[in-house]
């Protein structure tokens, strides 16, 4: 059973991971108009990604808990 669990948490820790870094590099933007550099920043997207990054990481270590103590 604790192995289920351990896998569930991987699985689910990579996916957030994954989902974290994608909502922090689609919250940001450059464009290049005549030479000058204009940066777009979104927060909130980027606060989400933070939070799904920050999820994924616990559900691993979580995970790694779990699986040191069966």
């Amino acid at each position: 059973m604790k192995n289920a669990i351990v896998i569930i948490l991987v699985v689910a820790g990579l996916f957030l991971a994954v989902k974290g870094i994608q909502t922090i590099q689609s919250s940001t933007a450059d464009v290049s108009i005549l030479g000058i550099e204009i940066n777009a920043n979104d927060e909130s997207g980027q606060t989400a990604g933070i939070m799904y990054l920050g999820l994924g990481i616990a559900a691993l270590a979580g995970s790694f808990f779990v699986w040191k103590k069966s």
